[in-house]
């Protein structure tokens, strides 16, 4: 039993799900990710359509919720100084995030913008050497 689940707001888009405890993320037919989750009401290798449905409704909405586009725009996050002004502690985490919306973004123009934007963030980055003299010295 495939069971798909589409959201407008992603064309060509997909979460499929086969009743089991994984779910597949198709983009345009190629799998971007799978992650897996456990419903205690159900058998313990399987989960209701139900569950599923709500599963994959909660993920659109948070991948929907990471769309650069609904702020202020790629570009602009790309030259804005406050942005390329992230604290050091936070500098990874910001790298981290923009790497997994990058795999996720479909315009190419933003992804190029996300893309110059991570390289700006590496750039900021101290290597491990430096990280450890600042340590000593501090």
């Amino acid at each position: 039993m495939k069971r798909v689940y589409t959201d407008e707001r992603f064309p060509g888009c997909e979460i499929v799900n086969d009743g089991s405890l994984t779910f597949e993320v198709y983009c345009k037919g190629e799998l971007l990710q799978s992650f897996e989750s456990w419903e205690r009401t159900a058998a313990a290798a399987t989960v209701s359509e139900p569950f599923a449905a709500r599963r994959a409704a909660e993920y659109f909405d948070r991948w929907a919720r990471m769309d650069l586009s609904t702020e202020i725009g790629a570009q602009q996050v790309a030259q804005s100084p406050a942005a390329t002004a992230a604290a050091p502690d936070n500098v990874t985490r910001t790298i981290d995030d923009l790497m997994a919306q990058e795999r996720l973004e479909a315009d190419p123009q933003r992804k190029r913008a996300i893309q110059l934007r991570i390289m700006q963030l590496m750039q900021q980055e101290e290597s491990v050497a430096a990280a450890v003299v600042n340590y000593l010295i501090r």
